[in-house]
C-alpha cells in the first residue's frame, strides 16, 4: 500500500507540474500578445500625434506665409509686355535661355525674358491677368521696363501682341 501511496503522489506531482506548466505558458502568451498590442498601440498614438502635429504646423506656416505676402508691400508698376517662341530665326531665338536651361526639355515652366537690370534673373514675377513666373531669359530689345511671355508656338507669340500691363517681383 505504501507503493501505491508513492506512485498516486508521484502522479499528482506530476499532474500538478503539467497543469502548473501549461498554465504559465499560456500566461505567458496571453502576456505576449497583450504587449505586442499595447506596442502596437502605443505607435498608433504617436502616428496621430505626429500627424496632428505635422497638421497644425503645416496649417501655422501657410497662415504666416499669407500673413507676410498681405502685409508685404509689393508695388506694381506698368510694363510693355510682348511675346516670343522658341526656335525662331526670324525673332533670333533658340532652345536656351539666358541661364542655360534647355527650354524644349523644361517646357513646362511659365518663363518671361527680362533686362536683368531691372528685374533680376531667376526672380518670381506677377503679371496682371496672366499669373507668375520666373525670369530666366533675357533678349536683345528686351531694355528698361519691358517683359517677353515665352509662349508655346509663334502664332500665339504673334496673336498676344503688345500689351501695357501691371507686373511685380514676388522674390
Amino acid at each position: 500500500m505504501k507503493k501505491f501511496y508513492t506512485i498516486l503522489i508521484a502522479i499528482l506531482l506530476i499532474l500538478s507540474y503539467v497543469l502548473v506548466y501549461q498554465t504559465g505558458k499560456e500566461k505567458t502568451l496571453d502576456w505576449a500578445i497583450e504587449e505586442q498590442q499595447k506596442i502596437e498601440q502605443r505607435h498608433l498614438e504617436t502616428l496621430n500625434e505626429f500627424t496632428t502635429s505635422y497638421n497644425e504646423l503645416y496649417q501655422e506656416f501657410n497662415n504666416l506665409y499669407q500673413n507676410y505676402l498681405d502685409e508685404r508691400v509689393i508695388s506694381w508698376d506698368t510694363f510693355t509686355i510682348t511675346a516670343y517662341s522658341l526656335n525662331d530665326p526670324a525673332q533670333g531665338t533658340n532652345d536656351i535661355c539666358a541661364v542655360g536651361l534647355n527650354l524644349e526639355t523644361w517646357d513646362k515652366i511659365p518663363v518671361v525674358a527680362v533686362d536683368p537690370a531691372v528685374i533680376p534673373l531667376y526672380s518670381i514675377v506677377e503679371i496682371e491677368s496672366l499669373g507668375g513666373f520666373i525670369a530666366i531669359d533675357t533678349g536683345g530689345l528686351i531694355k528698361g521696363k519691358r517683359i517677353d511671355v515665352l509662349m508655346d508656338s509663334k502664332e500665339e507669340a504673334q496673336e498676344f501682341g503688345v500689351k501695357n500691363l501691371k507686373v511685380r517681383v514676388i522674390k
